[in-house]
């Protein structure tokens, strides 16, 4: 493939194909309400599925998620079961106004298909929120959370459809050059479609960064994978990241 430069990021109706169908099962957050009110619990819920809606977590892969906590300037806030469905959380104590960060992980995994090779998963989310209308730059750095990130280099706070946002992929605190970065809105895949078609997708400059185009409102998922062979390969040929942030675009 090409490479495409940022001037060249398609957007809607881009049709890719993921040879790995670890790709097509997605861990994602979300808040309950898109612009949380400051001074109250905080109600997450954690998305897997092959769609981008919220569907109760197969039970099998409930204990491999971790749950989600919340990053701020002044600390973390931890998250418990909010009772019901199994992907609902809240916060065990208010969160203040501000930019906030969420963060979630699948327990890392190897899994082969057929006669093919097995690889190493490793899987993390996140959800940047601004609470009570807050916003600061908190969301807008690198947080190491994880070895493959994706950092978008403005707060998203006052992005709308048809504005553009700058987005950089890391790994292991580097820019990911040619990093294949791939973007859906709530309602373009639904649960069960396997994630086929894709609302954006552009590829990485040499320092890591695209231009990030959304072409409608809503809650977005940005994802990125990145393979490194093992130099062990008796358990995995290789050790696969698969990292995404969700965040809320305006109309």
């Amino acid at each position: 493939m090409p490479f495409i430069s940022k001037a060249s990021c398609l957007s809607i109706l881009m049709l890719m194909f993921s040879a790995s169908p670890a790709l097509a099962h997605s861990l994602w957050l979300e808040t309950v309400e898109a612009h949380p009110r400051a001074g109250q619990a905080l109600e997450v819920n954690v998305g897997f599925n092959e769609g981008f809606e919220v569907t109760d977590i197969l039970e099998q892969s409930v204990p491999m998620i971790s749950a989600p906590y919340l990053l701020r300037k002044d600390g973390e806030i931890k998250f418990k079961p909010r009772g019901g469905p199994n992907y609902a959380y809240l916060s065990e104590k208010p969160v203040p106004a501000g930019s906030c960060l969420l963060f979630a992980e699948y327990k890392p995994f190897i899994m082969g298909h057929g006669d093919s090779r097995k690889n190493k998963y490793i899987m993390t989310a996140k959800h940047i929120v601004n609470i009570g209308g807050g916003h600061d730059d908190l969301v807008a750095q690198p947080r190491h959370q994880s070895r493959l990130e994706i950092v978008p280099l403005a707060n998203p706070s006052t992005l709308k459809a048809g504005g553009s946002l700058p987005v950089q992929v890391l790994f292991e605190g580097r820019p990911l050059s040619r990093a294949e970065l791939f973007g859906d809105f709530r309602g373009f895949n639904p649960a069960g479609s396997w994630g086929l078609a894709k609302a954006f997708y552009c590829k990485t400059d040499q320092n890591g960064q695209v231009d990030f185009l959304p072409t409608k409102g809503g809650l977005w998922i940005l994802k990125v994978r990145h393979a490194v062979p093992n130099e062990d390969q008796s358990e995995a040929a290789e050790t696969v990241y698969l990292s995404n942030v969700t965040f809320q675009v305006g109309d």
